[in-house]
């Protein structure tokens, strides 16, 4: 038995105009940039969990 799709809501009048208004001024603000730092943390992170071996496949 299939599933029904659910309508796609669309902005129209007012509220999709300050939909849009609200996207181009998001747009044009800095992006963040990550710090050195965080930058090292993240891969830090990254690297451990690929490393990681679940308790039941350790070796005793």
């Amino acid at each position: 038995m299939a599933t029904p799709i659910k309508a796609v809501p669309i902005l129209t009048g007012e509220l999709a105009e300050e939909f849009i208004f609200r996207a181009e001024e998001n747009e044009r603000k800095p992006r963040r940039e990550v710090s050195p730092e965080r930058q090292k943390e993240i891969s830090d992170f990254l690297k451990r969990s690929k490393e990681y071996v679940p308790s039941w496949r350790r070796r005793q």
